[in-house]
Protein backbone atom coordinates (compact mmCIF):
# COMPACT_ATOMS: atom_id res chain seq x y z
CA UNK A 1 0.00 0.00 0.00
CA UNK A 2 1.42 3.36 -1.05
CA UNK A 3 0.48 6.80 0.22
CA UNK A 4 0.91 10.13 -1.54
CA UNK A 5 0.87 13.60 -0.01
CA UNK A 6 -2.40 15.37 -0.86
CA UNK A 7 -1.89 18.55 1.16
CA UNK A 8 -1.97 19.93 4.68
CA UNK A 9 -4.48 21.10 7.26
CA UNK A 10 -3.36 24.28 8.99
CA UNK A 11 -5.35 24.70 12.15
CA UNK A 12 -8.92 23.47 11.81
CA UNK A 13 -10.05 25.61 8.89
CA UNK A 14 -7.30 25.94 6.26
CA UNK A 15 -6.69 23.26 3.64
CA UNK A 16 -3.60 23.37 1.42
CA UNK A 17 -4.57 21.56 -1.79
CA UNK A 18 -1.41 20.62 -3.72
CA UNK A 19 -3.16 19.36 -6.86
CA UNK A 20 -5.07 22.60 -7.38
CA UNK A 21 -2.22 24.88 -6.20
CA UNK A 22 -4.37 26.64 -3.62
CA UNK A 23 -5.13 27.09 0.05
CA UNK A 24 -8.74 27.44 1.19
CA UNK A 25 -10.29 28.64 4.41
CA UNK A 26 -13.52 26.96 5.35
CA UNK A 27 -15.12 28.35 8.51
CA UNK A 28 -15.83 25.79 11.20
CA UNK A 29 -17.86 27.87 13.65
CA UNK A 30 -21.43 26.69 14.16
CA UNK A 31 -22.42 29.96 15.81
CA UNK A 32 -22.15 32.06 12.64
CA UNK A 33 -25.09 32.11 10.27
CA UNK A 34 -22.87 33.50 7.53
CA UNK A 35 -20.32 31.35 5.73
CA UNK A 36 -17.33 33.09 4.20
CA UNK A 37 -15.17 30.94 1.96
CA UNK A 38 -11.74 32.23 0.96
CA UNK A 39 -9.05 30.81 -1.31
CA UNK A 40 -5.62 31.87 -2.50
CA UNK A 41 -3.77 30.40 -5.45
CA UNK A 42 -0.03 29.82 -5.82
CA UNK A 43 2.28 29.90 -8.81
CA UNK A 44 4.67 26.95 -9.21
CA UNK A 45 7.64 28.49 -7.40
CA UNK A 46 5.57 29.78 -4.50
CA UNK A 47 3.87 26.39 -4.10
CA UNK A 48 7.20 24.52 -4.21
CA UNK A 49 8.63 26.86 -1.57
CA UNK A 50 5.54 26.61 0.64
CA UNK A 51 5.45 22.80 0.45
CA UNK A 52 9.17 22.51 1.13
CA UNK A 53 8.78 24.67 4.22
CA UNK A 54 5.66 22.80 5.40
CA UNK A 55 7.52 19.49 5.10
CA UNK A 56 10.97 20.51 6.39
CA UNK A 57 10.59 23.68 8.49
CA UNK A 58 7.79 22.76 10.91
CA UNK A 59 10.22 21.45 13.51
CA UNK A 60 13.42 23.32 12.68
CA UNK A 61 15.17 25.77 10.41
CA UNK A 62 15.77 25.38 6.68
CA UNK A 63 18.78 27.24 5.32
CA UNK A 64 18.64 29.71 2.47
CA UNK A 65 21.06 27.51 0.49
CA UNK A 66 18.82 24.48 1.00
CA UNK A 67 15.84 26.44 -0.34
CA UNK A 68 17.89 27.68 -3.29
CA UNK A 69 18.88 24.12 -4.16
CA UNK A 70 15.53 22.36 -3.72
CA UNK A 71 13.10 25.06 -4.83
CA UNK A 72 15.05 26.89 -7.53
CA UNK A 73 18.07 24.96 -8.82
CA UNK A 74 16.37 21.54 -9.03
CA UNK A 75 13.76 23.22 -11.24
CA UNK A 76 16.32 24.92 -13.50
CA UNK A 77 15.63 28.36 -12.01
CA UNK A 78 18.20 30.92 -10.89
CA UNK A 79 17.97 31.66 -7.16
CA UNK A 80 18.65 34.98 -5.50
CA UNK A 81 18.29 36.31 -1.99
CA UNK A 82 16.03 39.07 -3.27
CA UNK A 83 13.74 36.61 -5.07
CA UNK A 84 13.54 34.35 -1.99
CA UNK A 85 12.61 37.32 0.21
CA UNK A 86 10.02 38.45 -2.35
CA UNK A 87 8.34 35.03 -2.61
CA UNK A 88 8.26 34.55 1.18
CA UNK A 89 6.89 38.06 1.70
CA UNK A 90 4.15 37.52 -0.91
CA UNK A 91 3.37 34.08 0.52
CA UNK A 92 2.96 35.50 4.04
CA UNK A 93 0.63 38.19 2.65
CA UNK A 94 -1.52 35.60 0.86
CA UNK A 95 -1.69 33.41 3.95
CA UNK A 96 -2.68 36.36 6.12
CA UNK A 97 -5.75 36.92 3.91
CA UNK A 98 -6.87 33.46 5.06
CA UNK A 99 -6.49 34.47 8.70
CA UNK A 100 -3.02 33.11 9.41
CA UNK A 101 -0.49 35.33 11.20
CA UNK A 102 1.57 37.66 8.98
CA UNK A 103 4.69 36.06 10.43
CA UNK A 104 3.64 32.50 9.52
CA UNK A 105 7.06 32.05 7.87
CA UNK A 106 9.92 33.66 9.76
CA UNK A 107 13.64 33.97 9.19
CA UNK A 108 16.13 33.41 11.96
CA UNK A 109 19.19 35.52 11.21
CA UNK A 110 22.03 33.24 10.16
CA UNK A 111 19.93 30.09 10.69
CA UNK A 112 17.38 30.07 7.88
CA UNK A 113 13.60 29.98 7.76
CA UNK A 114 10.96 28.22 9.85
CA UNK A 115 7.20 27.89 10.16
CA UNK A 116 5.87 29.90 13.10
CA UNK A 117 2.74 27.80 13.67
CA UNK A 118 2.23 24.54 15.55
CA UNK A 119 -1.03 23.07 14.27
CA UNK A 120 -0.08 21.64 10.85
CA UNK A 121 -1.13 18.16 9.75
CA UNK A 122 -0.04 16.46 6.51
CA UNK A 123 -2.86 14.77 4.58
CA UNK A 124 -2.24 11.62 2.55
CA UNK A 125 -4.30 9.49 0.22
CA UNK A 126 -3.91 5.84 -0.62
CA UNK A 127 -2.55 5.04 -4.08
CA UNK A 128 -4.13 1.88 -5.45
CA UNK A 129 -2.41 -0.13 -8.12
Amino acid sequence: MDYQLHGFMIGKAILVDIGNKRACRIPVSNSDKTVVFAAVFFNKTMLRLFLYLLIHARHGNVSRDELFEHVWEENNLSPSTQRLWQVINNLNKKLSTLGLPEDFILSAKGCGYFINYDDITPLYYEVRE
